[in-house]
């Protein structure tokens, strides 16, 4: 049986090297930014470095980003749209600066916080979901009678936001969306822009 103090300098040292695996793994992240997009190479890459060090998958980011990597290539094939949003994760854990360029904005989410009706309203969805793939998403409006878009035009009526990586929203591959859906309500246009935990909060009603 180990001692005591051997147990705690055993947790210690894991924490440790957990740690610096965790500031491995940023690193590498901020290196697979530097062309402006994750194919499916880097992104095996990045899954081969996961199963490698194992220490870390308990924590952020590595627990996200391994279950998304397996998600994606468990086809064996990155199509564009998990193209994307493996790109929009990969930026959250990066955070890269750009010399000061990125920073944290606040997302404009409609005020008050409006109901949430499915039957025969239609949706469009962008960034990274805590819930699932970009298609889950999908189909648990269609579920519940509601249409979906992949665009946002004045016939829409909510655009959710995914939970990860939105406050760089400005300066990521999903902010036109977000933008132009601004640009709608602006004009007067009855659209909502809603968080994904809100829209979640819906599902089950």
């Amino acid at each position: 049986m180990k001692k005591p103090s051997e147990y705690f300098l055993n947790i210690v040292h894991g924490e440790r090297v957990a740690k610096r695996q965790i500031d491995e793994l940023i690193g590498i992240c901020k290196a697979a930014l530097f062309d402006g997009h994750i194919d499916q190479n880097e992104a095996e890459g990045i899954l081969n470095w996961l199963n490698h060090h194992i220490e870390c998958l308990d924590m952020w980011p590595a627990n996200v980003l391994n279950d998304r990597l397996r998600k994606v290539l468990e086809d064996g094939v990155l199509d564009d749209q998990e193209e994307r949003e493996l790109l929009d994760l990969v930026m959250k854990i990066a955070k890269p600066d750009n010399q000061g360029a990125i920073t944290p904005t606040s997302l404009p989410f409609t005020s008050p916080i409006p109901e949430i009706e499915f039957s025969s309203r239609t949706f469009c969805f962008t960034g990274v979901f805590e819930f699932g793939s970009r298609e889950q998403c999908k189909q648990a409006v269609i579920k519940r009678g509601g249409v979906c878009l992949d665009g946002v035009t004045k016939k829409l009526h909510y655009l959710v936001i995914g939970s990860i990586g939105s406050e760089h929203w400005q300066h990521s591959t999903f902010g036109a969306k977000i933008a132009k859906a601004v640009e709608y309500v602006e004009k007067g246009a009855g659209l909502y822009i809603v968080s994904e935990s809100h829209w979640i909060s819906k599902l089950a009603e």
